[in-house]
């Protein structure tokens, strides 16, 4: 393929991508210590499905961040971006596919890859008085408060408290694109938590097998 039908259809690629892609989080932080489990969190679902390919070779688009998950810096580091794509290659050469290098592909594999940090506030009822209830303190009838009791010694107290829940979310969304007309063949998203140690390459590996688990193979 020339650089300059490569640099065009990269462009409408770009264009017609960002329209369609939500924000995303994905299941890995570059540089997280820890060792890979046996098998990738994550809800994965399938988008677009395909029963078949155009072509054996495929080739990445380079898409630019869009959203703040996908500006954070923990999916923006150069290193981690290198051993993801090469994860994905490596789930694709296992389906039978192979990188086109500087030939004409057979259809394009556009991802975004994105990670945000959560904190959820979550109330959780509290017996008045610890472990004992007082009947006589209790409140009776239609009018009871629904953020006031009595404890123990008859003062009033929060019915609530409150208990912090932080988590980190994750998302890998992948579209694979016809080349001359920009159709989507397929398209995935995996997202889910992350886990200390999703940034290694063995972890890595295995979330992108886990989200190209769909993807047809390439046809004898």
């Amino acid at each position: 393929m020339r650089p300059v039908a490569r640099s065009r259809f990269v462009l409408r690629a770009l264009c017609a991508l960002s329209c369609s892609l939500a924000v995303l989080v994905l299941a890995a932080c570059a540089g997280t210590a820890g060792s890979a489990r046996p098998a990738p969190a994550g809800k994965v679902t399938v988008a677009m499905p395909a029963t078949a390919l155009p072509g054996p070779s495929f080739a990445f688009v380079p898409l630019l961040p869009a959203t703040s998950a996908e500006l954070d810096a923990r999916v923006q580091d150069e290193e981690f971006r290198m051993r993801l794509e090469q994860a994905l290659s490596t789930a694709l050469q296992a389906k039978g596919y192979r990188s086109a290098g500087d030939g004409a592909a057979d259809f394009l594999v556009a991802y975004r890859v994105g990670v945000r940090d959560l904190t959820q506030v979550l109330p959780v009822e509290e017996q008045a008085g610890g472990s004992t209830r007082m009947a006589a303190v209790e409140c009776r009838g239609g009018r009871c408060s629904q953020l006031v009791v009595r404890n123990d010694s008859g003062a009033p107290v929060s019915r609530y408290r409150f208990v912090a829940s932080e988590r980190t979310e994750g998302g890998l969304h992948v579209e694979v694109v016809e080349p001359e007309s920009l159709r989507v063949l397929w398209s995935v998203l995996n997202s889910g938590t992350v886990h200390p140690g999703d940034g290694t390459q063995a972890r890595l590996d295995a979330i992108a097998t886990r989200t190209l688990e769909s993807l047809p193979a390439k046809a004898r």
